[in-house]
């Protein structure tokens, strides 16, 4: 297992989340299904849109993955 670092910025208040994932593909899809998540939870309790960001980098700090989503109720 390797160790990621998610960068997540936009509506929310900036965080990072430490992650252990089994290669860079692994990280980078938990990344989207956390992206998706905050996303989806934003919207529904905040009645409006949300747009969020999150970067993906190892443990050696290179960027694995960057995204970004928004969505609107």
């Amino acid at each position: 297992m390797k160790t990621y670092h998610f960068d997540i910025s936009g509506e929310v208040r900036p965080t990072l989340e430490v992650v252990e994932a089994a290669d860079d593909a692994s990280a980078a899809r938990q990344a989207l299904l956390l992206l998706s998540e905050i996303l989806r939870d934003r919207a529904l309790s905040a009645d409006a849109g949300v747009a969020l960001r999150i970067v993906v980098r190892d443990d050696r700090g290179r960027t694995i993955w960057d995204g970004a989503a928004s969505g609107r109720l």
